[in-house]
C-alpha cells in the first residue's frame, strides 16, 4: 500500500478514535427546493409562503451525509444554519426585485415554529441573494425527522412566471457512531474518511 495512504489512513483513525471518546464532528449537509411564483400585474401583491415542495415533511436525518457516516437521529447533538440562499433559475435574466421582504421559518410536529433567516433587500439584476441567518437551534426540529420550511414573502408578482431554488445549509454536530464503527472494523473506511474531511 502506498506509504501516503497508510499515513493518511492513521490520521483519519486517530479523528475517528477521538469521536469515540465523545468529541463531536460537524458535518455540512445541504437541501435544495425548487418553485415556481407565476407572473402577475404589478398591482397584484404577493404574500404568505412560496410553496417548496421539496421542503415538506423534510428528513434531514435521512441527507445521504449522514446516512454515509452511520448517523441516526440520536447522534444528532447539535443543528445550525449556516446558509439560506435563493437563486433565480429561469428567465435567465430575472431577479428577485419583485420582493419587498422574505422570510423563512422552519416548524415541526409538537414544535414551536422559529425563523431562521430574513432580507428586505433585493436589487435589480441580482439573480442570487444569500439571506440573514438568525443565530437558532434546530437540533430538535432536525431530530423530529419531519421538518417543514416556509416563506412569509411581501411584495408584488414579478412580470414574468419566476422558478427559484432554495438551497439550504445546515452544521450539524454529530457523535459519529459511523465512524467509529469504521475505526472498529463495522463500517466503511470511505465513511470513516469523509467524516474526518468535513471537521472544520
Amino acid at each position: 500500500m502506498d506509504r501516503t495512504r497508510i499515513t493518511g489512513w492513521v490520521a483519519v483513525a486517530g479523528v475517528a478514535a477521538v469521536a469515540c471518546e465523545g468529541a463531536l464532528l460537524h458535518l455540512r449537509v445541504d437541501e435544495t427546493a425548487q418553485t415556481t411564483i407565476p407572473a402577475g400585474s404589478v398591482v397584484e401583491a404577493l404574500l404568505g409562503d412560496f410553496g417548496f415542495d421539496g421542503f415538506t415533511d423534510l428528513d434531514v436525518t435521512d441527507n445521504a451525509t449522514l446516512q454515509n457516516q452511520g448517523v441516526a437521529p440520536g447522534d444528532i447533538a447539535t443543528a445550525t444554519v449556516v446558509q439560506f440562499d435563493l437563486v433565480v433559475l429561469d428567465p435567465p435574466d430575472g431577479d428577485l426585485s419583485f420582493l419587498d421582504a422574505l422570510e423563512v421559518f422552519v416548524d415541526a410536529p409538537g414544535l414551536d415554529e422559529v425563523r431562521i433567516a430574513s432580507l428586505d433587500t433585493f436589487p435589480e439584476g441580482q439573480g442570487t441573494v444569500s439571506m440573514v441567518l438568525d443565530d437558532v437551534d434546530l437540533t430538535e426540529h432536525i431530530v423530529s425527522e419531519s421538518l417543514t420550511v416556509t416563506t412569509d414573502a411581501r411584495g408584488g408578482r414579478p412580470d414574468q412566471a419566476t422558478t427559484l431554488e432554495a438551497r439550504f445549509g445546515l452544521r450539524i454536530g454529530v457523535t459519529t457512531q459511523g465512524a467509529c464503527n469504521a475505526v472498529r472494523g463495522g463500517g466503511d473506511a470511505s465513511g470513516a474518511r469523509s467524516a474526518a474531511e468535513a471537521q472544520p
